[in-house]
């Protein structure tokens, strides 16, 4: 499958190089060019790169990589070209203040991914998942998987049942044990 990783940084490059390693067609993106370039690296050349438009274009699914604050913005930058996709959510609602981490505050009353589908538009085919490992327990725990090791459970959650039943792979693929969390209003 083709995915396409908007944010190379540290949740987009283990998680790309785990699916990489996995079979899938990845694509880097990140406003910085350089980190482009070193997510590319990270995958020994087995990934390609460029822009969060062009990574938009290449992409079956798209992995919104990028913190919590930085959602709205990103989702903007690609108003429509995200449309009828399937974009993985792997943010949770925490922010940096400080050199600290703090837990934002969801607006509505949502869950953080119902939250993110009202952003990003009803067109748009929202799965929750890659969010409930931090990213060095996500590479270390993947690799093990994918190399034959126990594999640790592996969330997911939507609204839009056949979205769901196509990043099942990808995270199976990635060294983890899918497990259907139901959808986006019970989600973590």
């Amino acid at each position: 499958m083709r995915v396409a990783i908007v944010g190379s940084g540290r949740l987009g490059v283990p998680l790309g190089r785990l699916l990489s390693t996995g079979g899938h067609e990845v694509f880097f993106s990140d406003a910085d060019p350089g980190r482009v370039e070193a997510a590319t690296a990270a995958t020994g050349g087995q990934a390609d790169g460029g822009t969060p438009s062009e990574a938009a274009r290449f992409g079956e699914v798209i992995v919104l990589a990028v913190g919590w604050e930085a959602f709205r913005a990103v989702s903007a930058e690609l108003d429509g070209a995200l449309s009828g996709k399937i974009v993985v959510d792997p943010s949770n609602p925490i922010a940096e203040r400080d050199g600290l981490s703090v837990v934002v505050a969801v607006p509505g009353g949502l869950t953080s991914p119902q939250y993110q589908q009202h952003v990003l538009g009803a067109e748009v085919r929202l799965v929750r998942t890659f969010n409930t490992k931090y990213s060095k327990e996500l590479l270390t725990l993947g690799t093990a998987g994918q190399r034959g090791g126990s594999r640790a459970d592996m969330p997911y959650w939507g609204d839009d049942e056949a979205a769901k039943k196509a990043v099942v792979p990808l995270i199976e693929d990635a060294g983890f044990t899918a497990i259907d969390g139901g959808g986006l209003s019970e989600a973590l």
